[in-house]
């Protein structure tokens, strides 16, 4: 269990990460809610005595998210009071006491799980590494399978078209949804991968045809930040129209039968994005143990692919990370190709 104060710690932390995100209205409100949390106002007593999860603790678990995904919510489902203090961007403690008081039982829910920040945005950064596979494996299509993949929003990363100011990628005219997004560093090499079967799990997954599914996902974005939610309602129709559904299973199970049914006739890429905090550490073992042991059975036409889009080295955003296991390199290869914004607004590619 988590101590009350770190509990307030981590607010105060996710409410500076957000200002730096671009949402300063949510670091505002996390930031009053931390003065709250430490007054012991009357609706904090489930999110002080919060036990965590099993391996996370406040900051972790993104505790403080959880309860603006609450609040959120609320002013998606109707609340006119609430609604006009987020249109003005302005909440004082006695409007926030009475918000979560009122919706006692919502922030029960929303405490009990983590985050659904399925932004496909951050197909702008995975791009690169789709991009990549295509140049290692020419000729070859995509076998895609993408573990924490909540509403499948990023399943759908080769039907998108992007703008990265000194690139563009996809058709314009055809797309369903254009990503801008800013480049640095090199271009990758030009290829238009072919996606021939794409499968995706998540122990919670959201339907992009059930209303209430659609207002979890959104309740996540930012209420400050109308362009993501623009944006991933564009990609919820789009995922809804193209019929794209999402296994509801652990990881590590999902990766063990998706491989038992690779093709040998494409690449085989396991893929995620901002995921991997949230998968049990003996899952992520056995997950690195299922793809060594495919690795050594590569062959020139069914290769293999790791690609994940995670915090690591880079200090301000995530590390976009390639591990390829080839006829020439069935002991796998491993490769940072740059740093992406969490949020997917830019990219620093750092391959030559």
């Amino acid at each position: 269990m988590s101590d009350p104060a770190s509990i307030i710690a981590a607010f105060r932390d996710q409410a500076n990460y957000c200002r730096q995100l671009g949402s300063p209205f949510t670091g505002t409100l996390l930031d009053l809610a931390a003065e709250r949390l430490a007054d012991r106002a009357t609706w904090t007593a489930p999110v002080l005595a919060w036990p965590g999860d099993a391996k996370a603790d406040a900051r972790e678990g993104a505790l403080a998210l959880r309860v603006a995904g609450a609040l959120h919510r609320a002013v998606l489902d109707g609340d006119d009071a609430l609604a006009a203090a987020y249109a003005a961007r302005q909440i004082d403690a006695p409007a926030l006491d009475a918000a979560l008081l009122r919706h006692g039982a919502l922030l029960t829910q929303y405490l009990q799980s983590p985050p659904q920040t399925n932004d496909p945005q951050r197909s702008a950064v995975l791009l690169g590494g789709f991009l990549s596979i295509a140049q290692h494996c020419p000729g070859l299509a995509l076998q895609t399978c993408e573990i924490g993949a909540s509403a499948g929003l990023n399943l759908s990363w080769d039907a998108y078209a992007y703008d990265y100011g000194s690139w563009q990628h996809g058709d314009t005219a055809t797309a369903p949804l254009m990503l801008h997004s800013r480049w640095g560093g090199n271009r990758p090499a030009d290829s238009r991968p072919q996606v021939i079967a794409r499968a995706g799990c998540d122990v919670a997954p959201l339907d992009a045809a059930k209303a209430a599914d659609r207002q979890r996902l959104l309740s996540y974005i930012w209420a400050d930040q109308p362009e993501r939610l623009q944006r991933v309602l564009r990609a919820l129709d789009h995922a809804e129209t193209a019929g794209i559904r999402v296994t509801q299973a652990h990881a590590a199970d999902f990766v063990a039968r998706q491989l038992e049914n690779r093709r040998r006739d494409a690449v085989f890429v396991l893929y995620h994005s901002i995921v991997w905090q949230y998968v049990a550490a003996a899952e992520q073992q056995r997950i690195a143990a299922l793809m060594q042991q495919a690795g050594k059975q590569v062959t020139a036409t069914a290769p293999l692919a790791w690609l994940r889009f995670e915090p690591g080295l880079a200090k301000d955003g995530a590390d976009l990370t390639l591990t390829l296991w080839t006829g020439e390199m069935p002991g796998g290869a491993t490769e940072r190709l740059g740093t992406g914004d969490y949020h997917g607004r830019w990219m620093r590619w750092e391959r030559n």
